[in-house]
């Protein structure tokens, strides 16, 4: 009697343009290690798979990347270099972040306003960026606004090192709006040996950034792009924490949100002030870092 042949099975139609190697590296996309911070991983994942997808070469069905939306494949690695295409990034960074550009909106310009004062009479603390945070974030608190702390961690990736990051944000416009506030954002693009392309974008970015994360997006998309240029055409390799997916997980990658400011023994400091900035970190917490421009804020 004839065995019936066995049927064969059809692989995943998500996952069938990748290759072993590929998938492995998929599946070990940063997530939290705490399931509290389910509620806020599902987009923030979305993300950075559309980024690896892209510095990996690698594809998927096109209905994958509308979650994101395509424009991101417009980000080619070896794309137009010249000064025209330069300009072109520099006013799309300035919509994106100018209180006055197109992107603009008022609870964004209060919002300027509301960081600044909270920074006030802080400096003392500024060596010690966590407190100083943490004290900002208090004041901001203090003063009516939803404001919280938000800590990133990840572990290694192919490519990519393991590590954290911590910054501000701001629920606003009842729940419906989050901006992301960054009081050390500048110092996060200093590349060595740095072209003078990538100086004209790097001058253009704040110390201090107050944005949507759909805005901060397009800003970290283009001035990792930028550095990625600036650093090879030194003949240097691109270190990975100077990779594309490594720059948009510490302000896009799954977070945890803490609005904690009470006494402990770590995370607290004193300045010579007499400023105190205490904050602890509570495993298990809920889920949800001067005016002008370069040399203070844009909001």
């Amino acid at each position: 009697m004839p065995t019936a042949p066995t049927p064969r099975l059809r692989p995943k139609r998500a996952t069938t343009p990748l290759n072993a190697a590929a998938r492995a590296r998929l599946a070990a996309l940063p997530i939290s290690d705490d399931s509290s911070g389910s509620e806020h991983e599902a987009a923030a994942l979305s993300s950075l798979v559309n980024d690896y997808l892209l510095e990996t070469d690698a594809t998927v069905p096109s209905a994958t990347l509308a979650v994101e939306g395509s424009s991101d494949l417009d980000d080619e690695p070896n794309g137009d270099t010249s000064s025209t295409a330069a300009a072109d990034m520099l006013a799309e960074i300035k919509d994106n972040l100018d209180p006055t550009g197109s992107s603009a909106d008022e609870l964004r310009r209060r919002l300027v306003f509301a960081v600044a004062d909270a920074m006030r009479g802080l400096d003392d603390l500024r060596p010690n960026q966590s407190a100083f945070r943490c004290s900002v974030m208090s004041r901001l608190r203090e003063r009516g606004h939803d404001a919280g702390l938000c800590k990133v961690r990840w572990d290694k990736l192919s490519g990519v090192t393991a590590g954290s990051y911590e910054y501000i944000d701001i629920i606003a416009g009842g729940g419906e709006t989050r901006y992301i506030v960054d009081v050390g954002f500048l110092m996060e693009f200093e590349v060595a040996r740095s072209t003078e392309e990538y100086e004209a974008i790097r001058t253009a970015l704040p110390e201090v950034l107050i944005a949507r994360p759909e805005h901060l997006r397009q800003v970290v998309k283009l001035a990792a792009s930028a550095a990625r240029r600036s650093i090879k055409s030194s003949g240097l390799s691109v270190p990975p924490w100077r990779k594309r997916r490594f720059m948009m997980t510490k302000w896009l990658g799954p977070y945890k949100r803490t609005v904690n400011s009470i006494p402990a023994s770590a995370g607290t400091a004193l300045g010579s002030s007499g400023v105190v900035a205490v904050c602890r970190t509570i495993v298990g917490f809920a889920p949800q870092t001067t005016v002008g421009t370069s040399s203070g804020f844009w909001g």
